[in-house]
């Protein structure tokens, strides 16, 4: 009886697997035919000022919340040791 069910989950995993598979090969499929074969850019100079301008505020935004959550985790870690020595008993 066992048997039987856990033939029937390896076959629907297969199953799901296979579909998968298949749809990631169609998907891979579909982007190279779809793809153009030589394509010619222009990048304007202007735009990579524009660009790095716009990075360089991410990237110190996401710095300073860095920096600003970080004395929480520090606290939250002291307080996990304290914590973990109290329960120890190695006060």
């Amino acid at each position: 009886m066992r048997h039987k069910r856990l033939m029937k989950v390896f076959q629907k995993l297969q199953r799901e697997r296979t579909s998968f598979l298949y749809q990631a090969f169609l998907c891979a499929a579909v982007t190279a035919v779809m793809t153009p074969v030589d394509a010619a850019a222009y990048i304007d100079p202007g735009t990579t000022g524009m660009l790095s301008q716009v990075l360089y505020v991410l990237f110190y935004g996401a710095l300073g919340v860095f920096f600003y959550f970080l004395r929480y985790i520090k606290q939250y870690f002291t307080n996990a040791k304290q914590n973990l020595l109290k329960w120890f008993g190695r006060e």
